[in-house]
Parts: C-alpha cells; sequence; structure tokens
C-alpha cells in the first residue's frame, strides 16, 4: 500500500457540504474516468499518427520512384530496356490517367498502381527514418530546453532548496515513482515541470521563483501533480508524439539540404550526434540539441521560400543543368509540399492530441489530491500561480510539460516551432477550480462506477471529432495523390529531356 502524503490537519479535517454546495465527487471516480477516457482517445491518436504520415508518405514517393527512374534511364543509355521503359511511361501519366477516371465513369482508376507507386514507397521510407530516430534518440525523451538552460542542484547550504528536494522525494515515494534528480533554474518566474523518459529517468525542473513565492502546502501540491503525470507515463506519451515530429522533421532536412545551407548543417550535426550516439560516446545534452535540430526542420522558420534558397549556386554549368536542375525542379517542389502536408496533418491530429493531453491533465490533478488528501491545496496553488510570472524563459515549445502557463502562448503568431499547432494543452483555470472544488479528498461513501450518460458523451465526442478529422484527412490526400502525380508527370518529362531526348540529339550531331 502506498504512503501518503497529507496537508496540515488534513486527516483530522471532516468533510463538510454546506447546503446548495457543489456534489462532492470521489478522486477514484474522477481517476477511473479519466483513465477511460483517456485510453480511448490514446487509441485515437495511435490510429491518426498512422494516417497521417500516408500524406506525406505520398509526397516522397515520387522521389523513390524518380531516383529507380533516373538508374533505368541511364541503363537504357547503354542496354536497351523496353520492358522498364514502357513502364517508366505508365508511371509518368498517371496524372492525365487519374483525371480522366475523374471526369469518366468508364474509365477506371488504376488503384494498384496508385497505391503500389504513391503509398509504400514513401511509407516504407518513412519507417525507416521513424525507427532510425526512434533507435537512436530513444532515451533521451522531453524536456531538452529546459535541462539545456542553467540548471543546477540544490544547494547544499540553502536550506529552501534542501526543503524542496526533500518534499519531491516525499512525494515521489508517496506515488510509487523513483526519486527524481531535481534541478533549479536562477529565474523569479514560478513554475515546476518534468523532463525525460520514463519514471526511471525523470528530472524535476524548479524554478527558484517557485521555492520563494508559495507555501509548502502549495508547492507539495503541484509537485503531486507532476509527480502523478511521471508515474502516469505522461512523458513517454508526449516522447512518442515528439518522435513522430522530429522524423518529419528529419524528412523536410533531407529534402530541402540541397538548396538551404542550414538545413545541410543541421543533418551534419544530427548525424554526427547520432553516429556518436550509436557508439555511447554523446552525451544527453548534444542528444537533445540534435532533437531540438529535427524539431526546427518540421517548423516554418527556414522553408523553401527562405532568402537563403540558393537558386543558382557557383557550380559547372553541366552540372547546373544535369545535376542541380532536376532537383530544383523536383525535391525542391517536393520539399515545399512535403512541408504543407506536415503543417496540415499537424493541424488535423493537433485536437485529439490536446484533448488526450488535457485528459493526463486532470487524471494527474485527481491523483495529486489522493496522494496529499488536500485538494484545496492545489487549487490555491494554481490560482496562486496564474497569478505570477509562470513563463520559464526558453520554455515555450514544451509548456505543455508545466501544470499551468500563460493561457497567451496560443495565440503567439510569432512562433515558427511545430508544436505551435499544438493549441490549447493546458486545462482553463476556472474549470480545473470548479473540478478541484468538486474533488473530496476523503469520503465515506465507496468509490461509484461513471453513469452511462458520461460514457456515451465521451465517445460522441471522440467519434465526432474523428469523423470530422477523417474528412479532412481524406482532402489532404487527394489533394497529395495529385500533387504526386504532378511531380512524377513533370519529373517524367524532365528526365525524358535530359536523358532520352538530348542524348539522342548529341549522337546525331555526332553521328
Amino acid at each position: 500500500m502506498k504512503p501518503s502524503i497529507t496537508g496540515p490537519g488534513a486527516a483530522s479535517r471532516p468533510e463538510r457540504i454546506p447546503p446548495f454546495a457543489t456534489p462532492r465527487i470521489h478522486f477514484l471516480d474522477e481517476q477511473r474516468r479519466h483513465r477511460r477516457t483517456g485510453a480511448v482517445s490514446a487509441a485515437l491518436v495511435v490510429v491518426v499518427l498512422a494516417v497521417s504520415g500516408i500524406p506525406l508518405s505520398i509526397m516522397i514517393s515520387p522521389l523513390v520512384v524518380g531516383f529507380f527512374a533516373v538508374l533505368v534511364r541511364l541503363a537504357d543509355l547503354v542496354v536497351d530496356v523496353p520492358a522498364l521503359s514502357a513502364w517508366l511511361d505508365r508511371v509518368f501519366h498517371l496524372l492525365p490517367t487519374m483525371w480522366t477516371g475523374l471526369r469518366q465513369s468508364d474509365v477506371d482508376l488504376p488503384w494498384d498502381w496508385l497505391v503500389g507507386l504513391f503509398v509504400l514507397p514513401g511509407v516504407l521510407l518513412t519507417l525507416v527514418l521513424w525507427a532510425l530516430v526512434r533507435l537512436i534518440f530513444r532515451r533521451t525523451g522531453v524536456g531538452g530546453p529546459l535541462r539545456r538552460m542553467e540548471t543546477r542542484p540544490p544547494l547544499p547550504g540553502d536550506l529552501a532548496e534542501q526543503r524542496l528536494a526533500n518534499l519531491v522525494e516525499e512525494v515521489a515515494v508517496a506515488a510509487g515513482v523513483p526519486p527524481p534528480h531535481v534541478l533549479l533554474i536562477d529565474t523569479p518566474a514560478a513554475n515546476v515541470g518534468a523532463a525525460g523518459l520514463t519514471m526511471d529517468n525523470a528530472s524535476v525542473i524548479v524554478t527558484r521563483g517557485f521555492v520563494d513565492r508559495l507555501p509548502r502546502d502549495a508547492q507539495q501540491a503541484v509537485i503531486a501533480h507532476v509527480m502523478s503525470s511521471v508515474g502516469n507515463g505522461d512523458l513517454t506519451l508526449a516522447a512518442e508524439i515528439l518522435t513522430l515530429l522530429q522524423t518529419w522533421g528529419l524528412i523536410t532536412l533531407l529534402l530541402e539540404a540541397p538548396f538551404l545551407s542550414a538545413a545541410r548543417a543541421s543533418l551534419v550535426l544530427v548525424g554526427r550526434i547520432g553516429w556518436r550516439t550509436v557508439q555511447g560516446t554523446a552525451d544527453a545534452p548534444s542528444r537533445e540539441l540534435a532533437l531540438d535540430h529535427l524539431l526546427e526542420g518540421a517548423g516554418h522558420e527556414l522553408d523553401m521560400d527562405s532568402e537563403e534558397l540558393e537558386m543558382l549556386p557557383d557550380w559547372h554549368p553541366l552540372a547546373l543543368m544535369f545535376v542541380y536542375l532536376p532537383l530544383l525542379l523536383s525535391v525542391a517542389v517536393v520539399a515545399i509540399f512535403a512541408k504543407t502536408v506536415i503543417w496540415l496533418t499537424a493541424l488535423l491530429m493537433g485536437p485529439l492530441v490536446a484533448f488526450l493531453w488535457r485528459t493526463q491533465r486532470r487524471l494527474a490533478d485527481a491523483t495529486a489530491v489522493q496522494l496529499t488528501r488536500h485538494p484545496e491545496a492545489l487549487a490555491t496553488a494554481l490560482r496562486t500561480l496564474a497569478g505570477l510570472d509562470m513563463k520559464v524563459p526558453g520554455g515555450v515549445p514544451v509548456h505543455f510539460l508545466f501544470p499551468v502557463w500563460d493561457p497567451e502562448v496560443d495565440r503567439d503568431q510569432t512562433r515558427t516551432d511545430v508544436t505551435s499547432v499544438l493549441l490549447r494543452m493546458q486545462l482553463p483555470l476556472e474549470g480545473r477550480l470548479r473540478r478541484l472544488e468538486r474533488l473530496g479528498g476523503v469520503t465515506d461513501r465507496p468509490a461509484q462506477p461513471p453513469s452511462l450518460g458520461e460514457v456515451a458523451r465521451e465517445f460522441a465526442g471522440a467519434a465526432g471529432w474523428l469523423t470530422v478529422a477523417a474528412l479532412l484527412l481524406a482532402v489532404v490526400l487527394a489533394a497529395s495523390a495529385f500533387a504526386a502525380a504532378g511531380v512524377l508527370y513533370g519529373l517524367g518529362w524532365l528526365l525524358d529531356a535530359l536523358l532520352v531526348a538530348l542524348p539522342r540529339r548529341i549522337a546525331r550531331v555526332w553521328g
């Protein structure tokens, strides 16, 4: 049985429900309800994440096919391969075939070709890159920007910081979580968050303002929320979501590398740190820095419309004609469409991820009440933090790792990171306080199962959003398929001009 933490007088404080007060609910009821809701929404998130990679895969599939086509065309200059050439001609003319199939009912769309060419190559490549990112950086987790700040351990001679470290250890033991590392940031902002991957390697990041400006009961309640979040697996959940975004960033960096020096520099850094990670010589800050570069790759600070785009590099004219021009007319176009698809897909999955994360926050609140038996302390702490400066410098990209944050973060139009599409990750304060008001620390009645009405509403809400997301995703898929067919059509014309028509003209001139 887990030990419990009690606030001052919590064990002997009777439950007093005044007439006409908000009806109380048991924290076990609340935990059970949010665990069930979290399980349903997590399953939906897995489905959405799995399907969300298909539009991006459709966009990069033409490049995989194009690379194979270049090899075939080069081989055709030496050895006659009519079967492969005829196959490529059909591939490169899928766009007019699709257009005709949509306009005329008597023409069937070549679904086997569409799936085989537009889905499978890109899906396989995306899965390989995702597996590499996950394998190499699996143990890094989330919260890198926080740990790379000027963090420090609690000072041995500082009584307030030592009390805080003891409090974190006490709450961790009560939550059944291994005591995490405690790191402090010297800033007047008042907040506390968690970083890492699992409860075994988690770190609690505390600001000095949190130590100085909150009483012990409030500190205990907020830390109980953070420890509950760690124990519920929220760090692992956040890491899996960010791994997908980082994979998208790696794909974008690969597509933009021929044209943007910043993308090439990021790829070199990621490759070097990734190799050192495989060898076991990379430290945690360097791995976290590599992951940040991957997230930046999925952002829109440096796009193909950036001023750094090298339209005409200082290359030999033949290299410009036979190498750079084909890359510019194919890879650059795919890079632009791929970044657009990434942001559209992130916008589609953003509300579902935010709903899941808010459910986890409510579960952590209920678990914190179970640990402290003092819901008033958590409510007071949240209200106090909302009235203070809780914005930790540099913590905006991972603001969802904190129990509270300034709601203005959802309206910040200056953010360029891909996580800016994950809106409403924080719980609204007033609704959160009302929920805490209903939570009793100890009640005489046993925990009751949820009503059928609550279950129906939860499933109806999830099904409604899933239907909307499915319709929007179908539109994105269709647009991606036509864009990919257009890229293939242009790529086929370009390869035919450079590797078929031009060599024939040269042969006639020399002949």
